[in-house]
């Protein structure tokens, strides 16, 4: 019983394969066009040149003016509206609108993405095109294209001011 399981299965693969060397060779050519309009066709675009279309520069004499990037770039916190309004985002220590213009910076939307569970603003840097996702508690450098944590950020410039020998508000009563 098996050995005519198997030869019947060679036998439909064998039929197989030799209807498909047959189906190859039938020159069936192309769907939707005539063989002289296929022809024409592949003529008209073997000799067509290609065509680059590059902008070229213009040289004005002028030239441009450094890009002038925005300060820093801090996402305090946020308060997400549950009946789907815009959301209220502490950017920079002013409240702003979701989907709104700050110094030079184009706010977005707050959204999940990703695996992570937590939401996240995006940000548009026109000045140089960046796109950039903040998380609350995170600062975006623009002269670095750096994210950092607002945790990291005053912690240092907390170092730096006791290396220089400031301390507190530089009120005689704290010196004492």
């Amino acid at each position: 019983m098996t050995k005519t399981l198997v030869l019947l299965v060679i036998l439909l693969v064998n039929g197989l394969v030799g209807l498909v060397h047959a189906a190859s060779d039938d020159g069936f050519g192309r769907l939707f066009s005539r063989p002289n309009e296929r022809n024409n066709l592949d003529i008209l675009r073997q000799n067509q040149k290609l065509k680059i279309a590059a902008p070229e520069p213009i040289d004005t004499g002028v030239e441009a003016p450094p890009v002038k990037l925005p300060e820093p770039i801090t996402l305090q916190g946020y308060v997400k509206r549950s009946d789907g309004s815009k959301s209220t985002l502490w950017i920079n220590n002013q409240a702003v609108q979701e989907d709104s213009t700050v110094d030079d910076v184009k706010i977005g939307r707050l959204n999940k993405r990703g695996t992570s569970n937590q939401e996240a603003l995006d940000l548009k840097i026109p000045a140089n095109g960046t796109n950039v996702r903040l998380k609350a508690g995170q600062v975006y450098e623009p002269e670095t294209n750096q994210i950092r944590e607002l945790k990291t950020v005053e912690k240092e410039k907390q170092l730096n001011l006791e290396e220089a020998g400031i301390i507190g508000d530089g009120d005689e009563k704290s010196l004492q």
